[in-house]
């Protein structure tokens, strides 16, 4: 029956965000053959749901079990415990891999896999799973974990060693407090903890920045999801600013890290406050527990959702859907003279394009989930040809048809809002759309509605850093003087 409400619940979800792709994950093999099985009895019953969950959307869903699952991230994640009380109502405290060695590990990849939010499957509460002192640590880890997605609760299972005794920490906390700033130590729990954050002085029980520094902890961390970027990209979808602070550069520059240091909080304070993270809630729906469908999580909403005939006038991106080229020889047995035929006729509508995305839209229309070295080096050496011929234009890592034609272009659904994907002259143009419309803009609004005419719904660190690398290119090389007045202002 579990398995058969977690299938309900994908279909749910894709009715409801179609374009919001979503991952389920298991315990083990057998649940998650289970689960694929009733998901493919439900699409008997409801064929028109087809498509979201077809290999020819490879990005958009997965049915993954706790071994498999590193590596892979979805928008919205349902973990299916699998494990729970049986028809006699007993609750057996084998958890499969959590309670091997290094479970809390495997645990710990399974619930850091949503970019948005994490929806939790069990027949079972918290308060049902009985632990003691030598309970293997994975089963411990699971017992929070299901605690704080029914109450909220945040609780660590090594509390007495929450306050680090780095001298580097010390270091900076000593620093700020001198500084007459508020700040607390060790804010949030388990893999989500902040270093220090920073208090509102206008109202005390907000926080306006959270600081993560490289210490002991840091160092020592045996689970590398601790420490990457998703978790980073978590705590900002919830409304966080984070600062980064290296060990390496406070003692070797620590002036000049001092002062980026108080610039990122005097910047933080100025910031619009509208939404600021509420002391001791730093996660705060971010995980879910229920029984079928999902709640959709909203993001980083800018002004931008006010100019909705501003968005309108960028068109979607146009996907070639009829690439003439013999799909029933391999790709790698086709002659750079065939292949070239098919890059230029892919190039006529999506330039510029990503090589990747080249080769990602060569390799599904022979209807193939995966690209062999083989099959890339094919490709790759097509491209050369053709580059040599003059008949296509490489720069870096993205193809043209004709250097002089940008637009900016929406992505969604099919082809993927990633920021690496678009290049910094489709970047460039999205830039002057939003300053020939708003004029003056603040820098970051200005990183935000540019990302935003992409399809990109939340603006990360990276993300911001990427189009602000292009902005900054622009003002260098005066690209922006001849827009509408104001536009100088944006210049920090």
């Amino acid at each position: 029956m579990k398995q058969k409400k977690v299938a309900k619940a994908a279909l749910e979800h894709f009715t409801k965000y179609p374009d919001k792709s979503l991952g389920i994950g298991t315990f083990n093999v057998r649940q998650q053959q289970a689960i694929f099985e009733e998901v493919e009895m439900l699409l008997m019953e409801h064929p028109d749901m087809t498509e979201f969950f077809e290999n020819k959307h490879p990005d958009h869903f997965f049915v993954k079990n706790l071994e498999t699952i590193q590596g892979d991230e979805r928008d919205v994640i349902f973990i299916s415990v699998g494990f729970g009380f049986d028809k006699d109502h007993n609750l057996s405290l084998n958890f499969g891999p959590l309670n091997r060695e290094g479970g809390e590990r495997r645990l710990n990849v399974l619930i850091t896999r949503a970019r948005e939010k994490c929806v939790v499957f069990s027949n079972f509460q918290a308060k049902d799973l009985a632990t003691t002192q030598t309970s293997p640590f994975g089963v411990k880890a699971l017992k929070i974990f299901m605690d704080f997605a029914e109450n909220r609760n945040l609780h660590s299972i090594n509390s007495a060693e929450e306050d680090s005794n780095s001298s580097f920490e010390k270091s900076i906390y000593d620093f700020l407090l001198d500084c007459g700033y508020d700040v607390e130590k060790q804010v949030g729990c388990a893999g989500y903890r902040l270093d220090m954050a920073i208090l509102d002085p206008r109202s005390p029980g907000r926080y306006i920045l959270g600081i993560e520094c490289d210490g002991e902890k840091y160092h020592s961390s045996q689970v590398a999801r601790d420490r990457d970027r998703l978790r980073q990209q978590i705590l900002e979808n919830l409304g966080w600013t984070i600062h980064r602070i290296w060990s390496t550069d406070w003692y070797r520059n620590k002036n000049d890290c001092r002062m980026k240091l108080r610039k990122a909080i005097e910047k933080a304070k100025r910031k619009n406050t509208t939404h600021p993270i509420t002391k001791r809630k730093p996660l705060e729906k971010s995980v879910q527990t229920i029984h079928s469908g999902v709640e959709r999580k909203e993001t980083n909403n800018s002004c931008i959702s006010k100019e909705e005939s501003f968005i309108d006038i960028v068109p979607e991106y146009r996907i070639c859907t009829t690439i003439n080229i013999d799909t029933q020889t391999p790709i790698h047995e086709l002659s750079p003279t065939d292949l070239e035929r098919a890059i230029i006729q892919i190039l006529k509508i999506e330039s510029p394009m990503h090589i990747d995305e080249m080769i990602k839209r060569i390799r599904e229309n022979h209807g193939l989930k995966r690209t062999s070295p083989k099959i890339k080096s094919s490709i790759l050496n097509a491209i050369n040809y053709s580059t040599n011929k003059k008949k296509i234009i490489k720069r870096g890592e993205f193809l043209w048809m004709d250097i002089n034609d940008v637009k900016v272009r929406r992505r969604g659904g099919k082809v993927a809002a990633k920021i690496v994907m678009i290049c910094n002259e489709e970047i460039a143009e999205a830039v002057k759309l939003v300053l020939k419309s708003q004029h003056a803009t603040s820098p970051d609004e200005l990183v935000v509605q540019a990302s935003r005419l992409f399809g990109i719904r939340s603006t990360n660190t990276a993300i911001a850093e990427r189009v602000e690398g292009v902005i900054n290119g622009m003002i260098s090389k005066k690209e922006l003087c001849n827009l509408p007045t104001g536009v100088v202002d944006l210049v920090d």
